[in-house]
């Protein structure tokens, strides 16, 4: 049985007590001594290190469930008991006993107590040191040493000293530091005063003569200036030094950096003061409830929504005040929050105040707090909003168009039952997001129509709308033109797109075909007078240069130039026939062309048609890449554009072919088009002649128009070159200015081979 507890004296924390933390016992538990701490009420061992288990040859759970009583042998229990009457008028305690381990080994030990504050309760550090060996005393003093030195450095707290005649402090390292200053030499007593603030200094002095003079011991809270100028809270504590006699010799105590502290009581104050302050100034109502529903504060936001006073309600409960609230959720959901603990929310109508009411309410240990607000103007468009849902369902499903309705923020498309009939899709197969939309656009349209409609949704434009191709059910692809209202939140962030999209596929097909027959019957007449005639011009031509060839075999001379008019009439049958071709829509038979080798094969044919006063450049070109056109028909574009150059220059000049690899972002094309990025072979025609105004650059690519004087031009040499570009997926620009010169820029893509 353990013995009867020994009270030793109500220990209180006036005491000044060794702070201990969790860092501090983590600190201890490191450190080979053995220590404990007891209860000096109860003796009983509360905590101990590591240490001691494996000194005493015992477990921590054993050690904890014994007094110190039951550590001794009956022989010291008086002078235990003695010793223990003692302390409780002293600091620290030291004396010297007799240990019995578990296996009865006995051990002479020292022991040092210490009052400590652990958890807020007065307790007993005992430090132990096995004095059997002398050297092993010695070691065990080292130790104690060095826990009074981590002990001290993580609580900031040292020690100090003077003697009575002495002009000077010792301080331990810990003091030292704590005014930022060596630890030697020691500072004098003027030295150590002047470390106080002006405000403290008075008072710290007084303490000390009192302690010296009158043995009155002291601890204070003050400030300093340390060494490197930095304020500290200090603990300040000290009593009287006294001889064998009873005399007092000098002073000494201890002191502790408490700055932290300070700091954090002063941040708890501010933060309590912060946050009734936001409690009073913020938007939503606010009120706390006791346990007892009585109210214990409300903000004014909640005085004006309720239309009470908080003075008429504070300390009055909720449901006498408001009796009608006992008919609403909020009565047993108050009750359900305090009994649980757990959090509430929920949405009601309070009828004698004709509003709604969202309410958030919190558990809290003294009660319940209670934020709310007044939605009713919410409620009321939440209502109307579904009033007019249902009437755009109802007009979605009596219209052809196929509608739409798209969630920015939940990213979810909506399509009315039009989708169905217009495009083949059953809408349960459909993809909830814009997926299926997107994937479903024509992949040469895709690019510039997400672009588009980006541009509208990321800024603030309202309205968009495009042209382009959407994939059917069946595989085909539709025309359609797609328009839709972008609606936007207070900020003007954009949160619903709603839009409809109309299937032009038939119209455009019928347009496309009424301007496709009037051009070709336009072209049909054209060629077929033009051609027609100028066929029987060159059956004139032709038969006399053969005969004149035949008759002039005498005069080689006058014999070449005949051939020469046979060659040149059989070319322009040549050119009337590629004529009567375009006009025909013939397709083209695109190859694989190193763009380079042709300008090169085909400078004899351009140098034959220029003049000696046009000089022509062409400068070869490696590395360049394949493109896939009709060969006959890129040079038959080239040579229109050499003419073009040639007619352009009035008197002498030059043209400058060449061709190129480019990576282009974007451009612009004078057909209003845009080139979508990517790998291109560039072909440039320039010449230095006249250039074109705006005017004429505006028509250049118009059918029969020329600026060329009549009977030098038929206007059709541009529009052949931009019908090729286009039918070869290509693209025309030009560019020009008058007295400037003009330069023709062909762009067609990189060949890029199929993959199986």
């Amino acid at each position: 049985m353990h013995p009867e507890p020994f009270k030793i004296g109500d220990m209180k924390m006036d005491n000044n007590p060794l702070l201990l933390e969790e860092n501090a016992l983590q600190a201890l538990s490191a450190l080979p001594q053995p220590i404990w701490i007891f209860d000096p009420e109860t003796l009983r061992i509360i905590w101990n290190n590591p240490a001691c288990e494996e000194w005493l040859e015992i477990s921590a759970a054993e050690l904890q469930s014994k007094t110190i009583l039951d550590l001794r042998p009956p022989s010291d229990h008086q002078a235990l008991r003695a010793a223990l009457i003692a302390f409780q008028n002293e600091t620290t305690f030291t004396s010297q006993w007799t240990l019995q381990s578990k296996t009865s080994k006995s051990f002479k030990a020292r022991f040092h107590w210490q009052r400590c504050a652990l958890n807020q309760k007065i307790q007993v550090l005992a430090t132990i040191n096995d004095v059997t060996d002398t050297h092993e005393t010695l070691a065990n003093l080292d130790r104690a040493k060095k826990l009074i030195d981590i002990a001290g450095t993580k609580a900031k707290l040292g020690g100090w000293r003077m003697s009575l005649g002495s002009d000077h402090v010792s301080w331990t390292p810990q003091t030292a530091a704590i005014h930022d200053a060596p630890y030697e030499p020691a500072p004098s007593a003027e030295e150590a005063f002047s470390y106080y603030l002006p405000a403290y200094r008075q008072k710290i002095e007084k303490c000390y003569t009192e302690c010296i003079t009158e043995g009155k011991p002291y601890d204070e809270i003050l400030q300093i200036k340390t060494r490197s100028n930095r304020i500290a809270w200090v603990r300040a504590i000290g009593e009287p030094e006294l001889d064998s006699l009873g005399n007092i010799i000098g002073a000494q105590g201890a002191f502790q950096d408490i700055t932290e502290l300070i700091h954090e009581k002063n941040r708890n104050s501010d933060l309590e003061q912060r946050l009734f302050s936001t409690l009073e100034n913020m938007s939503d109502s606010f009120f706390m409830i006791s346990t007892r529903f009585d109210f214990v504060y409300l903000n004014p936001r909640a005085e004006n929504l309720l239309k009470r006073r908080r003075e008429d309600l504070i300390g009055k409960n909720i449901w006498q005040e408001f009796p009608e609230a006992r008919n609403t959720p909020v009565y047993s959901l108050y009750q359900q929050a305090i009994d649980t603990g757990n959090a509430i929310k929920v949405k009601f109508f309070y009828p004698p105040l004709d509003t709604w009411f969202e309410v958030n309410g919190y558990p809290t240990s003294e009660g319940l707090g209670v934020y709310f607000r007044d939605v009713t103007n919410e409620e009321n468009q939440q209502q109307a909003a579904k009033l007019l849902h249902e009437r755009f369902v109802l007009v979605s499903k009596a219209t052809n168009d196929v509608i739409w309705d798209w969630d920015l923020i939940k990213n979810g498309l909506w399509w009315n039952e039009s989708m169905s009939r217009v495009f083949g899709y059953e809408l349960l197969q459909l993809e909830p997001g814009p997926e299926s939309w997107t994937t479903r656009i024509h992949p040469d349209d895709s690019q510039r129509v997400l672009e588009s409609i980006h541009q509208v949704i990321d800024g603030t434009g309202t309205h968009w709308s495009n042209e382009y191709r959407f994939a059917k059910s069946s595989g085909k692809y539709a025309l359609v033109h797609d328009r839709g209202f972008v609606i936007r939140d207070e900020q003007g962030k954009a949160i619903r797109m709603l839009g409809s999209m109309l299937d032009l596929t038939e119209t455009r097909e019928l347009e496309e075909k009424l301007r496709e027959s009037q051009k070709l019957e336009a072209m049909g007449q054209l060629t077929g007078g033009v051609a027609h005639d100028f066929n029987n011009l060159l059956t004139v031509i032709m038969g006399n240069a053969e005969t004149l060839a035949y008759r002039l075999k005498d005069n080689p001379q006058l014999q070449s130039l005949a051939e020469m008019t046979s060659k040149a009439a059989e070319r322009g049958a040549e050119l009337t026939s590629r004529l009567l071709s375009f006009a025909r829509r013939q397709p083209l038979q695109p190859k694989t062309v190193d763009a380079g080798q042709l300008i090169q094969d085909s400078l004899a044919l351009f140098r034959r048609i220029l003049p000696e006063t046009i000089e022509i450049e062409a400068p070869d070109t490696d590395g360049l890449w394949k493109i896939a056109v009709d060969p006959g028909q890129l040079e038959v574009a080239l040579l229109n554009l050499v003419i073009n150059g040639r007619d352009a220059i009035p008197q002498a000049g030059k043209l400058h072919i060449s061709a190129l690899n480019t990576e282009l972002d974007s451009i612009q094309t004078d057909a209003k088009e845009t080139l979508p990025a990517g790998p291109y072979v560039l072909i440039s025609v320039r010449d230095t002649g006249h250039g074109m105004t705006q005017e004429t650059l505006n028509r250049a690519f118009e059918p029969f128009f020329t600026t060329k004087e009549v009977g030098k031009g038929s206007g059709l040499g541009l529009s052949m070159v931009f019908g090729f570009v286009k039918q070869s997926k290509g693209y025309i620009k030009i560019h020009s200015a008058p007295n400037s010169g003009t330069c023709v820029e062909l762009y067609f893509p990189k060949f890029a081979p199929e993959t199986p």
